[in-house]
């Protein structure tokens, strides 16, 4: 591959810059699985607080989940939407750093985007190129259910390619599907663009768990937030393009094909990345943004 399609990754955004943390996560180990692990100990999934109690979790990981304080965020996402707000977040909790199997009391609580940003940021930081994806993932291990999801792509120079890992838990910590979750085969992640282009020709064979209630419109987030991720832009899961503000159905087929051109870049963004920075660069439908709360002051004051 290109050496400049991969030092691209070396670049930062304002989600994935460490800025004054530098030396101190120059500090952090650097064998990749190492880092991984150590992202997964200063995180609890806000989805822990919401179902049944593992004590297998609470005894080997995170220690009792009654114990986390009840003025706290069950899901602190909309708190640390940066990298550098999760270090200093955590850095807050425990100022001992970023330490093993740390309490759930001491760990911040962010979803799978918040992880991969964080990832980014270490890697990036330490010059290993590293990008965030946005798609869908396989979370047991017999594809019946690809859910909505974030992952990493890292340069594994000793072999020249991207490898894919995931620091979101536990799920794989332990080998128990015989890999590491820091390195995964590719059947495991379904991209927002397979997820698009299967769904608008027919073609997809697998089962998506999406949240929206529209199929096509829950895989086209994904689709945008891919896209930026793969621009070095990291969005926010409520950021998406202000054209799309009032939802797929008032699109016409002509921008729809205009969104398959763009999902077809994507399938292989390395080879494409020239034509995907174009549209970066001259596409303002792609990169003029609104979220929940500007749609509401939106059709407020129009």
């Amino acid at each position: 591959m290109n050496k400049k399609v991969y030092e691209n990754y070396l670049e930062t955004s304002v989600y994935i810059d460490v800025g004054i943390y530098k030396e101190f996560i120059l500090s952090l180990p650097d064998e990749i699985s190492s880092i991984g692990m150590l992202v997964c100990d200063q995180i609890t999934h806000p989805s822990m607080y919401f179902t049944k109690p593992s004590s297998y979790l609470e005894d080997t990981y995170y220690g009792k989940f009654s114990s986390y304080p009840k003025h706290r965020f069950k899901n602190e996402d909309e708190l640390y939407i940066t990298a550098i707000s999760m270090i200093a977040g955590i850095l807050r909790l425990d100022e001992t750093g970023f330490t093993k199997n740390k309490d759930v009391t001491k760990r911040i609580t962010v979803s799978c985007r918040q992880a991969s940003i964080l990832f980014s940021a270490i890697l990036k930081a330490k010059g290993i190129p590293c990008r965030s994806r946005a798609g869908f993932m396989d979370f047991g291990n017999t594809g019946d259910a690809y859910m909505e999801h974030w992952v990493n792509e890292y340069w594994n120079y000793n072999e020249e390619r991207w490898a894919l890992a995931d620091v979101d838990g536990y799920y794989e910590y332990e080998y128990r599907f015989g890999h590491s979750q820091f390195d995964l085969p590719r059947r495991k992640f379904v991209t927002a663009s397979e997820a698009w282009l299967g769904l608008r020709k027919n073609t997809l064979n697998k089962n998506l768990d999406v949240f929206s209630p529209n199929m096509l419109e829950g895989v086209l987030e994904y689709l945008f937030m891919d896209f930026h991720a793969l621009m070095n832009n990291e969005i926010f899961y409520s950021y998406q393009p202000l054209y799309l503000r009032n939802g797929i159905e008032t699109l016409n087929e002509n921008e729809l094909c205009e969104l398959d051109y763009l999902a077809e870049l994507l399938a292989e963004p390395d080879k494409n990345i020239e034509q995907l920075k174009h549209l970066w660069d001259t596409d303002e439908k792609l990169f003029v943004l609104t979220n929940n709360t500007q749609n509401i002051y939106y059709d407020t004051f129009r």
